[in-house]
């Protein structure tokens, strides 16, 4: 007699399971074999174990496709829905070791108490899923592929991005597909093995059933689960019990928070905080008086004064540098040679620095609305977009008080309109008009790509219609021809409208991620050289686009240095790239999820500058965050501020620096956003309400603090 039999078990293999079991493993053990490179790769820690244990689980997915399992003997039904249970008790932390694996953790790291909520949250939607099918093999099924999903989603945005996946991205997964093209998605290690567990799950859930289960038992599981997760619910939205507990997000590094927390848990928590909440006693009334409070003009009926003008009406052409920035603000390197050597050179009439992004290796339209707001991204829920989620109306802006002025008013970005909802807001900004790639190429050649993606087909038809222009530098618009784009329609504009003063605000592309490809259209300039030479191929290929974009600004200002007409260049990063994190861990010497705040920060500075080709003051302006660039802008410029821009100006003076991760006083000190300790955090509270009655107000903004008259 058998083991098998002796324990009153079944073992039954059938000719289809014999194929299906072959066509799992052969499928696992040729995606394995491709990739079977990504577990000997030096940076990858275990990757014998890990390639070990992606066999033993492609091995026991076809052994559990093999085999069907039946339980005899007169308890064998009993004991068969008891083992069910207990498998069912048991997958959660398989799933979680699954999800978790794609975010670069070993669930055996986390303590008890991490791995006791994250358990438990991992049951609850099985159990959510069990109380909508009321069977036991599909909510394993569905809750397995949910984690997957998210897992691998989260891995590839970490990757790319270099920060993880969040509740608010959903909103810009629009804007994140149309540019996807830039990047390689390729299996590693992580995806292997993942792929391979999640494979066993499959099956495993596949075979699961439960003969003849009590309906009331059935029921008061489904009813249980259900109560359950409404409990959930109701604690972390309803109250602040789990933030009592120690679990709520790491504001300010969420990338550590998923590692010491759980991923999908902590993606959880961060849905609380979703909506903006009302600040503490607000009205409108406090905003105003906050402002005026703020400010030396206030005239004897209590009214704000705008700023006086000077008489002089510069042109202005701002410029976002999609992902422009020097890395040698982290720590030294060594290159071939300087990767900036104009932007270095120039010091007459420029007022120079470094500015504070709010975002790191993506999410440009933050970024952007900083500087046409003024208002901070550190006041809204973490990872989200302002433009896709709060300007859903006319918003007073930077744009808007150079309309009021007299300015025409253009935005150009040569990339699709409707990316971060762009085409929808800046008319809510104020601007005139919007020439995206469709209006800079043509509409019909834009919209023939979109639909066939071929890029080759598409390139070629550009260049026959632009033969004498380096239109593409990569895969993106050339910095080289979008400032010669610019002088177009500046010139053009002089002809249209020569009684206005020019405005434009110019969003380039040239410079965007996706860094580990080769284009015939691209030569490698600089390279690092030294310790890191050929060890960072990513970071070698940003720097070589950045001496790129540093010859095409120097071909803008020499043209502006021949205008007669006043004319202000403002020009500023978007954020840093994201490149190989070993590159910032050697610039650090330690670990990013290590990092102080004031270390951390260093990964959310660009270099900014304005320059005139008339006599203006040379300055360098050590610490600004991009809230307050606009108003530099204007006091540059010496052009009338609205009440708002003359309130961030003396802001500035005390807290130089506000950003999503903290704000810094004009000591240098720095301090968390939520540091109730701080001498400055009725100061920043304070800044918060007047932004709240800006921005998420709109029946009761103050439009008098926001809004300069209309000129007549």
């Amino acid at each position: 007699m058998s083991i098998w039999k002796k324990a009153g078990i079944k073992v039954q293999i059938t000719g289809r399971s014999k194929i299906a079991a072959a066509i799992i493993t052969g499928a696992l053990a040729v995606f394995i074999a491709v990739e079977l490179a990504e577990f000997f790769k030096p940076e990858v820690v275990f990757g014998k174990w890990q390639l070990l244990w992606s066999v033993l689980c492609a091995l026991g997915a076809g052994a559990a496709e093999l085999i069907s399992v039946q339980w005899t003997g007169d308890h064998g039904p009993v004991r068969q829905r008891r083992a069910m249970i207990v498998l069912f008790l048991l997958l959660p932390v398989a799933t979680l070791t699954m999800m978790e694996f794609l975010h670069g953790t070993f669930i055996y790291n986390w303590t008890p108490a991490v791995f006791a909520e994250n358990y438990v949250f991992m049951l609850v939607i099985y159990l959510v899923f069990f109380a909508i099918t009321g069977n036991i093999h599909t909510p394993v099924t569905l809750a397995n592929i949910l984690c997957y999903i998210f897992g691998m989603v989260n891995h590839f945005v970490l990757e790319f991005r270099g920060t993880v996946f969040v509740p608010s991205d959903i909103a810009s997964a629009k804007t994140g597909m149309s540019v996807a093209g830039g990047y390689a998605i390729t299996p590693d290690n992580q995806v292997v093995l993942a792929t391979a567990l999640f494979v066993l799950l499959l099956v495993v859930a596949h075979k699961m059933r439960m003969e003849n289960p009590a309906k009331i038992l059935v029921r008061s599981v489904r009813i249980g689960g259900a109560a359950v997760a409404l409990v959930f619910c109701g604690l972390l939205y309803n109250t602040d019990w789990f933030a009592d507990h120690g679990m709520k997000p790491d504001f300010f590094n969420q990338t550590r928070g998923y590692t010491n927390h759980g991923s999908l848990f902590h993606f959880w928590i961060n849905t609380k905080y979703l909506s903006v909440q009302e600040p503490k006693d607000y009205s409108a009334e406090e905003a105003s008086s906050i402002v005026e409070e703020m400010l030396p003009a206030v005239d004897a009926m209590g009214e704000v004064q705008v700023g006086e003008e000077s008489g002089q009406m510069p042109n202005i052409i701002c410029i976002m540098n999609e992902t422009f920035s020097d890395l040698s603000v982290v720590g030294e390197f060594e290159t071939n040679e300087d990767y900036m050597p104009y932007w270095h050179s120039l010091t007459e009439n420029t007022v120079k620095g470094y500015v504070h992004v709010p975002v790191y290796g993506a999410g440009t339209a933050n970024s952007e609305f900083e500087f046409l707001t003024g208002d901070s991204i550190a006041f809204l829920p973490v990872g989200a977009c302002a433009y896709e989620s709060y300007v859903k109306g006319p918003q007073p802006s930077l744009v808007s008080s150079l309309g009021a002025l007299g300015y025409d008013k253009t935005a150009f970005h040569p990339y699709y309109g409707n990316n971060w909802s762009r085409d929808v807001v800046y008319p809510y900004l104020g601007f005139d008009r919007y020439v995206d790639i469709g209006a800079l190429l043509g509409e019909d050649l834009v919209a023939e790509y979109q639909a066939d993606k071929n890029f080759s087909k598409y390139y070629k038809a550009v260049r026959e219609k632009f033969p004498e222009e380096n239109v593409f530098l990569r895969r993106y618009v050339s910095d080289e021809f979008d400032y010669r784009s610019v002088i177009d329609m500046y010139e053009q504009e002089r002809s249209n409208t020569p009684e206005k003063p020019f405005f434009m605000f110019n969003v380039t592309m040239q410079n965007h991620s996706g860094y580990q490809y080769t284009y015939s259209n691209f030569d490698q300039e600089i390279y690092l050289t030294g310790a890191m030479e050929g060890k960072y191929p990513k970071v070698d290929q940003y720097l070589s686009l950045i001496k790129k974009s540093d010859t095409a600004l120097q071909e803008l200002i020499e043209y502006y240095s021949q205008v007669d007409e006043p004319t202000i260049i403002c020009i500023f990063g978007d954020h840093q790239p994201s490149v190989e994190s070993a590159f910032y861990e050697e610039l650090f010497g330690k670990p990013t999820s290590e990092l102080t705040l004031e270390e951390e920060q260093k990964m959310y500075v660009t270099p900014f500058m304005i320059w005139a080709n008339y006599d203006i003051e040379e300055k360098t302006v050590e610490d600004i965050s991009l809230n307050y660039l606009a108003t530099l802008l204007l006091e540059t410029a010496e052009l009338p501020m609205t009440a708002y821009q003359q309130y961030l100006t003396e802001l500035h003076k005390t807290l130089p620096v506000i950003t999503t991760l903290g704000y810094m006083d004009a000591e240098g000190s720095w301090y968390r956003m939520d540091d109730e300790d701080s001498p400055y955090a009725e100061l920043v509270e304070n800044y918060r309400k007047v932004q709240y009655n800006n921005l998420l107000d709109k029946r009761n903004r103050v439009n008098s603090l926001f809004l300069l008259p209309e000129r007549t």
